[in-house]
């Protein structure tokens, strides 16, 4: 980030990078759709896992990344301090799964059609953590616990991209601290 301008930027990269981490959990979902007869509900737990963890890498990736461009423009003087605009990423990258779940939440209350598959798919990256507790086919089938349960998962997005981003601001060698770590 060089400038405050880029910020919008990057609030954009920010959405397509929910829109990639979506394509690789589609792809994951096919498989998770033909091995869930075979392996039963230890599907739902094993790819619930794989695709957050997915999605995990592919926004931590890319806020660390921010950090530590928005870092080198704040000690320029091009950029305001901006330490805790990896959040303000996040919930850019995750608004279509909230407007998704605004219509999730119509639909279960009656007010439009049976949104719940369309959900599903739409926000693959969540769908195998939605069926280990809410496996239905219908939206008017979910209780309020589910709603808030479904409702809750999204909200790994801004706290991982606000937790790398702030990571890659504070100017944290990963590698170090982690693969070179010394012997005390």
């Amino acid at each position: 980030m060089k400038t405050n301008e880029d910020k919008k930027k990057v609030l954009l990269i920010a959405l397509a990078k929910w829109a990639e981490a979506e394509l690789f959990c589609i792809v994951t979902f096919i498989f998770y759709a033909a091995v869930l007869g075979v392996m039963g509900k230890a599907a739902h737990l094993l790819f619930a896992i794989i695709c957050l963890l997915l999605t995990v890498c592919i926004i931590a990736d890319f806020a660390l990344k921010q950090g530590y461009s928005a870092v080198k423009g704040v000690n320029a003087g091009t950029l305001s301090p901006c330490r805790n605009f990896g959040a303000v990423m996040g919930l850019a990258a995750a608004l279509p799964t909230y407007v998704c779940f605004v219509l999730l939440i119509l639909s279960s209350n009656g007010v439009i059609g049976n949104l719940y598959p369309a959900f599903k798919l739409i926000n693959s990256m969540l769908a195998p953590a939605v069926n280990v507790f809410a496996s239905t086919a219908k939206a008017s089938d979910l209780s309020a616990a589910q709603l808030v349960g479904i409702g809750v998962l999204p909200l790994v997005i801004p706290l991982v991209s606000w937790f790398a981003f702030r990571l890659g601001y504070d100017d944290t060698d990963l590698a170090k601290r982690f693969v070179y770590k010394s012997e005390k």
